[in-house]
């Protein structure tokens, strides 16, 4: 006959051997998924049969008491959680790498409580020591995991009603659930023969309320002016042109730190372009740059106008048989300004080059970058 156990991990065996079947005739990458699903599907099979071996780990030869007079086990979710684990962990394998790592944490998560638990109810025949041992044991291990999972769902919730909101709409309400938050900690500090019932039930209610909120605004979507700019990669792409960039060049920073760590120093004056390099008196109009390696140039501008330093490294392809120049550049600064330029340049100049250093709306002069 089969004992309790058994039929649990015989269950899971047989679902997962559906699963795979299921896995293997709606995808054609198959490889991965195929042997999760097989090693657990082999994994619970074994399990049953040790189970069923061993009659659950039952003494019943040896037994001097009705099993009657044992005292029942204390119920527990952890079962339940290890089966919703499982699912998440089969659906992470046909859908997101990071749904499967969540359903490895809730798995393991799951064993780890259950087995604790398991224990504890058999520590001693005191039921009060048997619960303290299993919070002295789980306790510094829940509240600061549990503690992280809330704030991030807040956080998160948070984050998609700020985004949803307008922009001065959001800055009104951060400051207002701010407000309100302190108030109630000033009443709840001051008031100290409230019940600590009543202060976790409004501390509750806000927060099921701000994540309620969270999710409303997460279907509503981002502000306009936002997914615009995603769409539109305002803030992930150089514009090197002439012309000052409307985003690119906004907030511009005319110093550099002193750690920057440059190379060479590319001045612009009198519409010349010439580079001043550490140990060489006179300007330069080439400098040597490391290959594959982040190099800084430092741009001044001298000029009476707002200009900005180019880098021209060769052509990247954007498409198949496509390409385009591979540019880097700095912010378009005024007189007296100065910015770094960090570049990487992989091919040495035989390969790729030439490479240059050139200010856009100037023409006829640059510096040419040696790469060996």
């Amino acid at each position: 006959m089969f004992t309790t156990g058994s039929k649990f991990y015989l269950g899971i065996s047989t679902l997962a051997a559906i699963v795979s079947v299921v896995f293997l005739i709606t995808n054609d990458q198959v490889a991965l998924g195929c042997v999760a699903l097989l090693g657990l599907m082999v994994s619970a099979g074994i399990i049953a049969g040790a189970s069923l071996a061993s009659r659950d780990g039952g003494d019943t030869e040896n037994a001097t008491t009705s099993a009657a007079a044992d005292p029942a086990p204390t119920s527990s979710i952890w079962p339940l959680a290890l089966t919703l684990g499982l699912v998440v962990l089969i659906i992470g394998i046909i859908t997101e790498p990071l749904v499967f790592v969540i359903g490895i944490g809730v798995i393991l998560a799951a064993l780890a409580e259950w087995l604790v638990q398991s224990w504890s109810e058999r520590a001693s025949a005191d039921g009060k020591f048997n619960a303290l041992a299993r919070k002295r044991i789980l306790n510094p291990l829940e509240f600061p995991i549990l503690a992280t999972a809330i704030t991030g769902v807040i956080a998160v919730s948070f984050s998609r009603i700020m985004l949803a909101v307008s922009k001065d709409g959001s800055a009104i309400l951060f400051i207002v659930i701010a407000t309100l938050i302190l108030v109630a900690i000033s009443l709840f500090s001051l008031k100290p023969s409230i019940r600590t019932t009543t202060v976790a039930a409004i501390a509750t209610v806000g927060a099921l309320g701000l994540v309620a909120a969270g999710i409303t605004t997460f279907g509503i979507g981002e502000r306009e002016e936002l997914v615009i700019a995603a769409e539109e990669g305002h803030y992930s792409h150089q514009e090197c042109g002439e012309e000052k960039s409307k985003y690119y060049d906004k907030h511009v920073e005319r110093t550099v730190s002193s750690k920057s760590g440059v190379i060479a120093t590319v001045i612009l004056k009198d519409g010349e372009l010439t580079a001043q390099v550490l140990g060489i008196g006179e300007g330069q109009k080439q400098i040597t740059v490391p290959r594959a390696n982040p190099t800084s140039i430092l741009f001044q501008n001298l000029d009476d106008t707002e200009h900005r330093l180019t880098a021209y490294l060769g052509e990247k392809p954007v498409a198949e048989g496509v390409t385009e120049d591979d540019l880097r550049c700095t912010q378009m600064i005024g007189k007296g300004g100065k910015q770094v330029l960090t570049v990487m340049i992989k091919k040495p100049t035989f390969a790729e080059g030439p490479y240059t250093l050139t200010v856009p709306g100037i023409e006829g002069t640059s510096i040419e970058m040696i790469v060996p």
